[in-house]
């Protein structure tokens, strides 16, 4: 069973959702994996959006979700039993229903570097794809000057406390403050 943060008017189980977004969007299995595991560790966090059409379930919005449960439920088979948030657009014919996928699915801003880092200040352990490439680099092995080795090790923070910070680190007798 996975725990659902968000509520909707309406529940679906999983079996009953039909993907319709087709080949216009594609997620690698480590992806579909990463979302599992956040889905694991912060539960459902968005409901469905779903067009019922002639007594069926098209799936416009969540096929990440979908991929991410359905892996899951392989383990955990109360998954495939839950009853899932989802709320229905409302749509007369096929495209229009296509015309409310792209909608939704659409990105209409882009993420900057200075608001991610920002905004994800406060919780630097977390990762999501669409902030990773900003605010999470790779640490970097290097060899240094001093020591046969070591590892450098790049950190944000605010800069009203970059002196404080500073100061902290270089307490720490094995941390060299570039």
């Amino acid at each position: 069973m996975i725990t659902i943060k968000c509520t909707a008017p309406e529940k679906v189980l999983l079996s009953t959702l039909i993907p319709f977004q087709g080949d216009l969007k594609k997620r690698t299995d480590e992806e579909v994996q990463a979302l599992a595991d956040s889905i694991t560790e912060e539960g459902l966090l968005m409901p469905f959006a779903v067009w019922r059409n002639d007594g069926n379930n098209y799936l416009l919005d969540g096929h990440g979700r979908l991929a991410a449960l359905t892996l899951l439920s392989v383990a955990d088979d109360t998954i495939s039993k839950q009853k899932l948030p989802a709320v229905f657009v409302e749509a007369e014919t096929e495209d229009e229903a296509k015309k409310a996928l792209l909608q939704i699915t659409s990105s209409y801003g882009k993420i900057t570097k200075k608001g991610a880092v920002k905004f994800t200040a406060s919780i630097p352990e977390y990762h999501a794809p669409s902030i990773d490439k900003f605010v999470h680099k790779k640490v970097v092995h290097r060899k240094t000057a001093s020591k046969p080795s070591g590892v450098m090790i790049r950190i944000c923070v605010p800069e009203d406390k970059e002196t404080a910070v500073r100061e902290i680190l270089a307490k720490v007798n094995y941390i060299t403050v570039l």
